[in-house]
């Protein structure tokens, strides 16, 4: 590995950068981790729009994820973004403005592992396991600063594990036409918002279950063993609450578990399918419109 070394920033060869040591945010709490490696099989985003990767998608001018990272590098909350990749090279290539982001936040890139929790696993080692971490993904081009923050402050409370999740009531309300999948409890229908943090390294606990899991998928009774069956019969017939659920989960995981409820319709909406891009990009116009005119988004 050979290091390159140019004023303040530093270039690492062989699958990772790290820049801007001098960091103006050093008070900043998390280190956010950007997944945008491909899943197994050919994406149907990326297929429509010809495009090998996904997080490179085009959206409304530039690459999806260059819409993500620039929103982390906003936060005041976000210290060093590290982005999941496959090729580094194509990756700098197609976002050359990640040699040296606006905000001054530290990045780095590292390699994708063999599945999500495995980079997740791959990009917490490669950081020195610097905790706490926020997790999410490239396909999320709607996320604001404003979500991050908001996610990222009621997220440091919890000792452990925080899940990111809209109300079906929240988006409806917004996108009726929105198509989501949902997790029904006896008290709400939560919709994921791709945001997740791992407070403390108690949190390893919850990413060896996930990765155990994600070995464990198609083997429907090995997941029922390792949830519980009381569990997983109470989630599917709606017994529990959310909080109820999370205490549950909590138990199963060995560390705190807990669900940040965002007040913001477009935190549940990713780029799943072409017709969600379509969704997304009209949406980015309208605030970009919205802040030409008046000089905030359109609410």
């Amino acid at each position: 590995m050979s290091i390159e070394e140019t004023g303040e920033a530093l270039r690492f060869d062989g699958g990772m950068i790290s820049k801007n040591q001098n960091n103006p945010k050093a008070n900043a709490d998390f280190t956010a981790i950007v997944l945008a490696g491909c899943r197994p099989g050919c994406d149907p985003v990326a297929q429509a729009f010809g495009e090998k990767y996904k997080a490179l998608v085009p959206m409304v001018g530039q690459p999806m994820i260059c819409h993500v990272v620039s929103t982390l590098d906003s936060s005041d909350f976000i210290k060093k973004i590290i982005v999941v990749f496959e090729c580094e090279t194509t990756l700098l290539d197609t976002c050359p403005e990640f040699e040296e982001l606006p905000g001054g936040t530290d990045m780095q890139i590292v390699s994708c592992g063999k599945s999500i929790s495995a980079s997740v696993i791959a990009a917490i080692q490669a950081s020195g396991e610097n905790w706490p971490y926020l997790v999410t993904t490239a396909d999320h081009p709607l996320l604001t600063k404003e979500m991050v923050d908001h996610f990222c402050t009621d997220a440091k409370a919890s000792k452990g594990v925080s899940v990111g999740m809209v109300t079906r009531t929240e988006l409806e309300a917004s996108y009726p036409e929105s198509s989501r999948t949902y997790l029904a409890f006896r008290d709400a229908e939560l919709s994921g918002a791709n945001l997740f943090a791992f407070v403390s390294d108690a949190a390893k606990n919850a990413i060896d279950f996930w990765e155990h899991i994600e070995q464990q998928r198609k083997k429907p009774w090995k997941l029922f063993k390792a949830f519980g069956y009381k569990n997983l019969f109470g989630l599917l017939m709606k017994r529990f609450t959310v909080d109820q659920a999370f205490e549950r989960a909590s138990e199963v995981l060995g560390v705190d578990t807990t669900v940040v409820r965002l007040p913001f319709a477009e935190a549940a909406i990713d780029v799943d399918k072409p017709l969600d891009h379509d969704q997304v990009a009209e949406i980015l116009q309208c605030r970009a419109s919205s802040i030409a005119a008046y000089g905030v988004p359109a609410e």
